[in-house]
C-alpha cells in the first residue's frame, strides 16, 4: 500500500456528494477557503442542476494531488481540486473553475 490510498475514492466520494447535492459531505470535504473560493465563482450560493461527473485529470505535486472532475448538466464545468492529507482525511485545500461550457 502507498501512502496515497484512499485519494481516488475521496475524489468520486466528493464528486457523488456534488450530484446528490450532500451539503454535509461537501462541507467536510472542502476546507474554508476552497469552499469561499469556489462559491465566489459559481455565482455566490445558487443551485445549479448537475447530473453526472467525469474525472478528466489527475496530478501529484508534493505530497498533494491535484484532480480535474468535469460536472455534467445543462450547464457543464471543471472544476481543479488541490487535495492534501490533513491528519487521516484527504481534504480539498484549493480550487478553481477552469472550464464551463
Amino acid at each position: 500500500m502507498t501512502q496515497d490510498d484512499g485519494i481516488d475514492a475521496a475524489v468520486h466520494r466528493h464528486a457523488k456528494a456534488i450530484v446528490s447535492m450532500d451539503i454535509a459531505q461537501i462541507m467536510n470535504d472542502l476546507m474554508p477557503e476552497a469552499m469561499l473560493k469556489l462559491q465566489a465563482a459559481a455565482g455566490g450560493g445558487t443551485a445549479i442542476q448537475i447530473h453526472g461527473y467525469e474525472v478528466t485529470g489527475q496530478s501529484s505535486e508534493g505530497g498533494d494531488h491535484v484532480y480535474d472532475v468535469k460536472y455534467l448538466g445543462p450547464e457543464s464545468f471543471t472544476v481543479r481540486a488541490r487535495w492534501s492529507k490533513l491528519g487521516a482525511e484527504w481534504k480539498i485545500v484549493d480550487a478553481d473553475i477552469i472550464a464551463r461550457e
